[in-house]
């Protein structure tokens, strides 16, 4: 796999800096960028850093499962999922918050039921 078909994929802009930073010249080729940038466009291989990984509070801006889907679905072959421990326990200290309102059908996919399903899936997988 060439470097050009490789990307690393992050929420923010800072962290973005910070790897290409640390990537330097061995990095060269490989596509480093957020996520909001990433989409719609394909690698074979992808490493996304989870966007709860790290933090002290899961925001709504965390919580968008857009994002979080973005960064698990741009591979064609593997995607390493790069995380601190902790994130489980932050979403139990966060839980949803939206009103639910009966009858109206949810417009989007709950983010944070969407990253509880993804850390299940992934738990499987874990090294």
């Amino acid at each position: 796999v060439g470097a050009d078909r490789i990307a690393v994929g992050a929420a923010h802009r800072d962290q973005v800096a910070a790897i290409r930073s640390r990537l330097g010249a061995a990095g060269a080729g490989i596509t480093v960028d957020t996520a909001n940038r990433l989409q719609g466009r394909e690698y074979d291989v992808t490493i996304v850093l989870h966007p709860l990984s790290g933090r002290r509070d899961a925001t709504a801006f965390h919580l968008e499962s857009g994002r979080l889907c973005v960064l698990a679905s741009r591979h064609r072959h593997a995607c390493v999922v790069v995380a601190r421990a902790g994130i489980g326990e932050l979403l139990d200290a966060y839980p949803s918050t939206e009103r639910v309102h009966l009858d109206v059908p949810v417009k989007f996919p709950d983010g944070w039921e969407a990253n509880q399903t993804v850390l299940t899936h992934l738990d499987a997988h874990r090294t």
